[in-house]
């Protein structure tokens, strides 16, 4: 379990996240969903240790979050991550990125850590591609190497930062279909999207965030009215056409 209590964040005079109490238990498929500065990627830093704590506590486990962190892999997909694409690294190299902790100084990955990161990219639907340069990734080949490397490392959390924006229409329904297979098999799951749509045919526990925060778990509760009463009548829900 992910529990948050009495969490407040600031930047200079300007409130980010305010008074926020949470409860994210084991097992859990969650979204959060918010306008643009609502503190969702904010949030997710703070419980993965990016970034300080200033007030309030976060705890993983039954333990403080930097100490758990300390002892356990943690997936992480950040949102919008650029590589070089000409970078001469394969999908299968990128995907062992998520071991590099377990590496000491000048040590080469050994037949074990090979092995899970083939298991990895089979759960995830890109081992076809291990052996492509990075370069000639699609943009959904790349977000599924991206998610195998997230999961190599054998966490049973898994946070994602808008999975679905470089992807098209139809990878975005695939790759939630792959994201609802992985929380099936026991992964707690929490995502940042737009995507209402999306979310509510998936997801388990919706958390609405714009500095404070308002939950529901039962996504299919969710409508305009609902997004209206909470976020303000400025607020304009967006079906993606991609």
């Amino acid at each position: 379990m992910i529990s948050i209590s009495e969490l407040n964040y600031r930047i200079g005079e300007h409130a980010i996240l305010q008074d926020i109490n949470l409860d994210i238990a084991e097992g859990e498929f969650a979204a959060i969903i918010g306008p643009n500065g609502a503190g969702k990627s904010t949030l997710i830093k703070l419980i993965l240790g990016l970034i300080p704590l200033q007030d309030g506590k976060i705890e993983i486990d039954g333990q403080p979050h930097l100490s758990w962190l300390k002892h356990n892999p943690m997936g992480y997909l950040p949102q919008d991550e650029k590589f070089d694409r000409r970078f001469p690294a394969t999908a299968k190299d990128i995907v062992l990125m998520g071991l590099a902790a377990e590496l000491r100084p000048a040590q080469r990955f050994n037949a074990n850590q090979k092995e899970r990161a083939r298991e990895a990219m089979e759960q995830t639907g890109c081992w076809e591609q291990a052996r492509k340069p990075i370069g000639a990734l699609s943009g959904g080949e790349m977000q599924r190497v991206l998610l195998a490397r997230a999961i190599v490392g054998g966490s049973k959390y898994l946070f994602l930062d808008e999975p679905e924006a470089s992807v098209d229409q139809a990878g975005v329904k695939n790759f939630f279909v792959l994201l609802k297979e992985l929380n099936q098999q026991g992964r707690t799951i929490i995502t940042i999207s737009h995507d209402l749509h999306t979310l509510t045919s998936f997801c388990s526990f919706l958390i609405c965030l714009n500095k404070t925060l308002h939950c529901h778990d039962k996504t299919e509760l969710i409508n305009a009215d609902t997004i209206h009463d909470f976020f303000g009548e400025t607020t304009k829900i967006v079906h993606k056409s991609y």
